[in-house]
């Protein structure tokens, strides 16, 4: 997988992970919400990616956000949705650092301390990915009838 696939595979692990949350709508892929139901949406956001120093082969930082769209059912009150953010933005605390492993690279070669991946990535021997969490936050929710919208922001960034 490519570096940016590493890094939204690693933020749907990890939201996958948080207990007590409805089920979860993911991108590109076919959801039907059933009307008194809660579910919610998450959408993954790369933003930007740039060299972190200067020089021949400068390490990147990538950053991005992670919105996540929690959906309960209209006529609850804002609290059922506000009871969700809270799990959220428990387990993506700021400077959290979220780690990931992919086992889907074949690695090519092996050359000192690092390895080449078949994806072309190059990793230090033995080090997965590690996503740090830069802030997450709650906004205002909304009606969109026949669900009421509560929507939370993650910030995330890596080096590589």
């Amino acid at each position: 997988m490519t570096i940016i696939n590493n890094i939204r595979a690693c933020l749907d692990t990890h939201l996958s992970g948080t207990v007590g949350i409805p089920t979860i709508a993911r991108q590109n892929v076919p959801f039907e919400p059933t009307t008194g139901t809660a579910y919610i949406k998450a959408d993954f956001i790369p933003t930007n990616r740039r060299p972190a120093v200067r020089g021949l082969n400068p390490q990147q930082r990538y950053d991005g956000l992670y919105n996540i769209l929690i959906h309960t059912p209209e006529g609850l009150g804002s609290g059922a949705g506000y009871n969700i953010a809270d799990l959220l933005l428990n387990r993506f605390e700021a400077t959290t650092d979220v780690v990931f492993a992919s086992p889907f690279d074949t690695i090519l070669q092996e050359n000192g301390d690092r390895l080449l991946l078949e994806s072309g990535d190059r990793l230090l021997v033995g080090s997965p990915l590690i996503v740090t969490i830069d802030y997450s936050e709650v906004r205002t929710s909304f009606l969109d009838s026949p669900f009421y919208c509560t929507p939370v922001t993650i910030a995330w960034y890596i080096y590589n």
